[in-house]
C-alpha cells in the first residue's frame, strides 16, 4: 500500500489512515467548506460587477440574385464559407468600429457621458461563427443591459454596408436584432459558490492532514513502542479525584531512554 512517512522516527502512515483522519474531522471540514461557499456568494453578489450580453445575428451570402430568387447553389455556400472569416475580421476592424461608435453616439445621446469609443467597443464586442452555419453572431457585453442591446443593434444596422463597401462581394442580411437581456450573463453565482465550497473543503482537509502528520506528540502506548523500540510493560491509569483539578504528566521519552542506558 502506498504510504507517507511521519516526521518522527520511521513510523509510516498509509493512505487509509489519512482518510480516517479526514473522516474523523469531517464536521470542521464541512463547516469551513460552507463558510467558503457563503463568502464566495457574498463576494459575487456585492463586489463583482454584473455583465449583460446582447447578441445580434447576420446571415452571409455571396450571390444576391440567388438570395432574391430563393435558390442557393453549393458553390454559393462554399464561397460564403470563404468570405465569412473576412467579414468576421471586418466587423472588429477600426474602420467598422469607428462607424458604429459615431452612429451610436449620434442616435443615443443618453450615452454621451460614457464616451463610447472604438476602443470601448473593441473590448466589449466579440464576433462568432456558429459551427456549420453562415451566420455572424455579434455579442456585446457591458454592465448595462440596454447599452449592450443598443450597441449590438447599431452593429447590425451599419456594419453590413461597411462589409459590402470594403469587400465588394457577397452580402449580409440581418437575421435577429438584439433584445435587452433580462438577466446577467456573468458572474455565475452558482459556479462561484461551488468553487468556494470546494476550496474551503480542500484547504481545511489539507490543513488538518498536515497538522496531524507534523504532530510529534505521542498519544498511545503503541506509538511509544514504535518510537523507542522498547516494549510497553504496563499502563498507568488516569484517576480523577473529586475536587482536584487534573494535572497532565509531562514525560520526555528521550530523557527516559537516556536514563535507562
Amino acid at each position: 500500500m502506498e504510504t507517507v512517512k511521519r516526521t518522527y522516527g520511521e513510523t509510516e502512515i498509509d493512505l487509509m489512515e489519512i482518510f480516517q483522519i479526514i473522516l474523523s474531522r469531517w464536521l470542521p471540514i464541512v463547516a469551513v467548506g460552507l463558510l467558503g461557499a457563503i463568502l464566495a456568494g457574498v463576494w459575487t453578489s456585492l463586489f463583482i460587477t454584473k455583465k449583460y450580453t446582447a447578441t445580434a445575428s447576420l446571415y452571409v451570402y455571396t450571390n444576391p440574385k440567388g438570395t432574391e430568387s430563393g435558390t442557393v447553389s453549393n458553390a454559393d455556400l462554399v464561397a460564403a464559407d470563404n468570405l465569412i472569416r473576412t467579414y468576421q475580421a471586418i466587423v472588429k476592424s477600426n474602420t467598422a468600429l469607428a462607424v458604429v461608435s459615431e452612429r451610436l453616439n449620434a442616435e443615443h445621446p443618453e450615452y454621451a457621458a460614457l464616451r463610447v469609443t472604438s476602443g470601448t467597443l473593441k473590448g466589449a464586442t466579440s464576433v462568432n461563427v456558429p459551427t456549420g452555419t453562415k451566420l455572424l453572431e455579434i455579442r456585446v457585453v457591458t454592465a448595462d443591459p440596454q447599452l449592450s442591446a443598443d450597441i449590438a443593434n447599431t452593429f447590425a444596422n451599419y456594419v453590413p454596408d461597411e462589409i459590402i463597401r470594403i469587400t465588394k462581394a457577397g452580402g449580409v442580411e440581418i437575421v435577429d436584432y438584439a433584445v435587452v437581456p433580462n438577466r446577467a450573463s456573468s458572474p455565475s453565482l452558482s459556479r462561484n459558490v461551488i468553487i468556494g465550497l470546494l476550496a474551503g473543503v480542500l484547504v481545511s482537509a489539507a490543513w488538518i492532514v498536515l497538522r496531524t502528520l507534523l504532530d510529534t506528540t505521542i498519544y498511545s502506548a503503541e506509538e511509544i513502542a514504535k518510537v523507542t523500540n522498547c516494549p510497553v510493560i504496563g499502563n498507568i491509569p488516569h484517576v480523577e479525584i473529586a475536587g482536584e483539578a487534573p494535572e497532565p504528566w509531562i514525560v520526555s521519552v528521550k530523557e527516559e531512554i537516556g536514563h535507562g542506558n
